[in-house]
């Protein structure tokens, strides 16, 4: 809801009174506590969120966390595979977690995990609601029934806000199901943006619909896959359409090798493959092939003459809420291609892929801009690649080079190390040349492209004391050619520091200092483009405290400086979470106060949100943001969760701007 009001005798000061007033009181007087399990989540979710720009990863990563709670990791399995279904860890950790099972037999406890090489407290409690540990899963015990079945369906709207010339409601409508019964499973997922149709088309589906079969076995035939599933080999430079996080300056891992085919259960409407996969190995080789045709978004132009039709780009929002942008949707079929093959010695994996894409009309990008100068154009695009991953001890070295027919590679080299139990180093280089290009890749990169830049990145990690955490990390990056907002070769630089401070009881702090310098255009109206350089430093302070067993409060401040801002970004958040004893209900609130300059010194926060969701808004100008989201669990295994949340913006001197949001979920597990 959009209203804009007179303003009368509020002030940020009072609001910043009242803000610790109202929690301290609160604080003293409730007895919230957050449950472990989610608890972990929300602390991945955000620290993945602050270097995820991809709304889909972050709904993919979600996905995959709430799957490792429904199924967690067997890590006295000593199986590899098995183990790496834990994405956040490193490869050089799951190799040691792997070799140390098949050495010394099953692990008992967490700090026998800690005191295996390349692992950490820190890491281990992150780890623990996902894993199988003495013969526990998590806090669930006993065995798997045989048929599970889960149900959930999300209802999102903005109240106040219409749009007469959109077709559909405003109600964004999300409903996955999934059923596993035995080696087999099968799913469909359905979403319905604000202002869509829910049923349209020909066939009256869903705005947009995705289903799978799936069949996984421990013979030759590993895994099948009919209908919607994502892929990823390698280090993902040629195909990797599942989660991807970035590159995290003071977070180690995630510089991993790995191949890995699985149902699709997100909603990003073009990245993902629709066909029939399999998965076939015997003993150490293993060979994946996978045939798709999928029909995908794309702005499409005509000839001069009219003759015929091209794509000038492809259109990746999947919102069809006006005219413009129904004519964009399913404008293009996509044929999708590719074999997979990867030897696995003890301590050494070496794979080849070669894919290709093919579409069904040509691409006539606009080559007035320079950055699109190197586009595909054509209807065909071939990439060919290799890569490996070595380790020896405490070293693990691997990389990967992907190339299409015109020779302009991907390069990506990393280097992982343990000197010592209290710490960790990781290094990379990458160079992505500015003609490669890829449809469905996204590798080691921090950008948005995975084309067009070469860097070197390092991190370390340091136990500097008990329970006391030091990371810190650099980046340095060039763009050899154009880019958007940037019509000349540039570079930038980003550092960060970390520390962390993680007792074993009721408090947690962590303090972040972020660093970054870019260059882009100079905004004139006329004349030749000159160079601008922004430097952008931020400060971020957490502090978790948990009073009881009902309840927890964390507070949050944040401070953002631009160069090209007068006016520096500042946050003050306020969360707490209280679980009542007498009736299963839970409720999270939050208040916070934002007061930043513009657009260059906003401050992005993670939110708590429907199960399987997200949220993370950006926050700029001056205002508050509050939301509150309980939980109820209905029947056994019946949960309903209702969220509110409301934004006001003051807009001048006198008037002020309210925006509100609601949701409702309903999450059945049978």
């Amino acid at each position: 809801m959009a209203i804009t009001l007179t303003r009368t005798g509020k002030t940020l000061n009072l609001k910043l009174k009242i803000f610790f007033l109202v929690f301290t009181i609160t604080a003293s007087s409730l007895f919230p506590q957050e449950d472990q399990i989610q608890e972990t989540v929300s602390l991945i979710q955000e620290e993945i969120s602050s270097i995820e720009e991809n709304s889909a990863g972050l709904e993919n990563l979600t996905d995959k966390l709430y799957e490792l709670i429904n199924n967690p990791v067997d890590i006295n399995s000593g199986n590899y595979e098995e183990i790496s279904r834990l994405f956040f860890l490193s490869e050089l950790q799951i190799k040691a977690l792997t070799d140390y099972v098949g050495r010394y037999g099953k692990i008992l406890s967490q700090e026998e995990i800690i005191n295996i090489y390349g692992f950490d407290r820190e890491t281990v409690i992150r780890m623990l609601p996902f894993i199988k540990l003495a013969g526990k899963y998590g806090r669930y015990s006993g065995k798997k029934s045989w048929l599970n079945q889960s149900f959930l369906s999300n209802f999102s709207v903005k109240p106040g806000i219409k749009d007469s010339s959109a077709p559909g409601s405003q109600w964004k409508i999300l409903t996955k199901y999934m059923l596993t019964a035995g080696r087999f499973s099968a799913g469909f997922c359905t979403e319905k943006d604000a202002g869509e149709k829910y049923l349209s088309g020909k066939s009256r589906l869903p705005d947009f619909f995705s289903g799978f079969i799936s069949y996984t076995g421990n013979g030759f035939l590993k895994k099948l896959i009919a209908g919607d599933f994502s892929a990823r080999f390698g280090m993902g430079s040629a195909i990797n359409t599942g989660f991807t996080s970035g590159l995290s300056l003071s977070v180690p891992g995630f510089l991993s090798s790995r191949c890995e085919i699985r149902p699709y259960t997100s909603t990003d409407e073009n990245n993902f493959f629709r066909g029939i996969a399999v998965v076939a190995g015997s003993g150490k080789t293993e060979v994946s092939v996978f045939l798709s045709s999928n029909r995908i978004d794309a702005t499409i132009v005509p000839e001069s003459d009219s003759t015929c039709r091209r794509i000038r780009t492809l259109y990746t929002a999947g919102l069809h809420n006006s005219q413009g942008t129904l004519l964009k949707k399913d404008a293009v079929t996509e044929t999708a291609w590719g074999v997979n093959g990867a030897v696995y010695f003890k301590n050494l994996v070496v794979g080849t892929l070669f894919t290709e894409n093919i579409f069904s009309l040509p691409f006539a990008p606009d080559t007035s801009k320079p950055e699109n100068i190197f586009d595909l154009k054509g209807k065909r695009n071939s990439l060919a690649c290799f890569y490996y991953s070595l380790n020896y001890g405490r070293f693990l070295l691997s990389g990967e080079i992907s190339s299409g027919l015109n020779l302009k590679p991907a390069i990506t080299q990393a280097v992982s190390l343990v000197p010592h139990d209290r710490l960790s180093l990781n290094f990379l280089y990458r160079y992505y040349s500015p003609s490669f290009i890829t449809f469905h890749g996204k590798g080691a990169i921090s950008g948005s492209k995975p084309s067009n830049e070469e860097a070197i990145y390092g991190n370390i990690k340091f136990e500097a004391a008990k329970y006391l955490f030091v990371s810190a990390g650099s980046e340095i990056k060039r763009y050899p050619w154009a880019r958007y907002l940037t019509s000349f070769p540039s570079a930038s630089v980003r550092g960060e520091v970390r520390l962390s401070y993680l007792p074993q009881g009721k408090t947690s702090i962590e303090v972040l200092y972020n660093y970054r310098k870019s260059e882009s255009n100079l905004n004139v109206p006329t004349g030749m483009p000159q160079m601008k350089e922004e430097k952008v430093s931020s400060f971020s302070m957490r502090f978790r405290y948990t009073f009881s067993e009902c309840f927890s409060l964390a507070i949050r401040t944040d401070y953002k400086r631009s160069s090209s801002e007068e006016k520096p970004g500042t946050l003050l958040s306020q969360d707490a979470v209280w679980q009542l004893k007498k009736i299963p209900l839970r409720i999270w609130l939050r208040y916070s106060i934002f007061n930043c300059g513009g657009w260059a010194t906003r401050i992005y926060t993670y939110e708590n949100d429907l199960l399987n969701s997200f949220s993370v808004p950006s926050f700029y100008g001056e205002g508050n943001r509050y939301y509150i989201m309980a939980e109820w669990n209905l029947a056994r295994r019946v949960y309903i969760r209702i969220k509110y949340g409301l934004t006001s913006k003051i807009l001048n001197s006198y008037n002020e701007e309210f925006i509100s949001d609601l949701k409702f979920q309903i999450n059945i597990k049978m």
